[in-house]
């Protein structure tokens, strides 16, 4: 059985038409109606899709937290979602759906970026770019739209895969989840529309705030030696150029910098602790992966 489910919020305009087309390739459609305050609950039921509704916005994440739950509810075989303000075209399931049913993948990512053209304005495709490059830094597997919210999941994937994120940040954490369980990530081209937002859409600032939030969140928990660490030396590091300065300044002219020596030490003290716990933290982590 091949399920679809679309996140909606406030979407009435769109989500009618987006099931519709979407009803020609799967078995079933959800619609997770996060918290809306217009009819796009009615509006979807009227198109034939479930609705499960949620009594205020929770997020992203928390949507397809929700829509995994069902497929795993249903025993779903092939798990589809895609956006319901229509930037995603329907039509294109049956490119996700072959690399699941081949086998070459247990999550598919429908990336706007293979196509030979695209319409992404350019402000957002620096800022795609931008997410790439942090999100394939927390990842052995490198996608060229880490963000792309059109996407299918094996069975496999269905049964092992947890959203942890709530909210837009959701497709980071997948990818970096997908890694750890050495799940099958491929990407196909998709085309996407950028003339049917509707009001509903994140600022793309907030946006990437969310997402980069999300992944030194994921850095701060798998990789706490690079978290702290790093900053810890820079600190350290910065300290110790100071401190110099203070060491050069009482030997030319015998006066003590008080106030720049405080804050030699305070810097020194930040960064040990910070560098400090990295180490013990890193070594939990190793530990608790050896599991012992």
């Amino acid at each position: 059985m091949i399920l679809a489910a679309i996140p909606a919020y406030n979407e009435e305009i769109a989500i009618g038409s987006v099931i519709l087309r979407t009803k020609k390739y799967v078995d079933r459609v959800i619609v997770i109606d996060d918290g809306s305050s217009d009819a796009t609950s009615i509006v979807a039921k009227m198109a034939g899709a479930e609705v499960i509704q949620h009594e205020k916005n929770l997020g992203k994440g928390a949507a397809l937290k929700c829509a995994f739950r069902e497929a795993k509810r249903l025993d779903a075989d092939i798990f589809i979602c895609l956006d319901a303000d229509g930037q995603h075209n329907p039509d294109e399931i049956p490119r996700l759906l072959d690399a699941i049913k081949t086998g070459d993948a247990d999550m598919v990512i429908g990336s706007r970026f293979l196509a030979a053209t695209n319409s992404v304005p350019v402000y957002r495709r620096i800022g795609q770019q931008v997410l790439n490059s942090l999100t394939n830094s927390i990842s052995t597997t490198k996608v060229t739209d880490s963000q792309s919210g059109f996407r299918a999941f094996s069975k496999k994937a269905i049964y092992s895969l947890s959203c942890k994120e709530m909210g837009i940040g959701i497709e980071s954490q997948l990818q970096r989840s997908a890694d750890d369980l050495n799940l099958k990530i491929v990407e196909v081209p998709i085309s996407c529309r950028y003339d049917v937002e509707h009001g509903s859409k994140m600022n793309p600032f907030n946006h990437g705030f969310h997402v980069i939030n999300t992944i030194l969140r994921i850095v701060e928990e798998r990789r706490p030696l690079l978290f702290f660490g790093v900053p810890g030396l820079f600190l350290v590091a910065i300290g110790l150029f100071f401190g110099f300065q203070v060491v050069d300044i009482y030997s030319t002219t015998h006066e003590f910098a008080l106030g720049t020596a405080l804050i030699v030490i305070l810097l020194l003290m930040v960064g040990i602790i910070s560098i400090f716990n990295g180490i013990m933290l890193h070594a939990i982590s190793k530990l608790i992966k050896n599991g012992h």
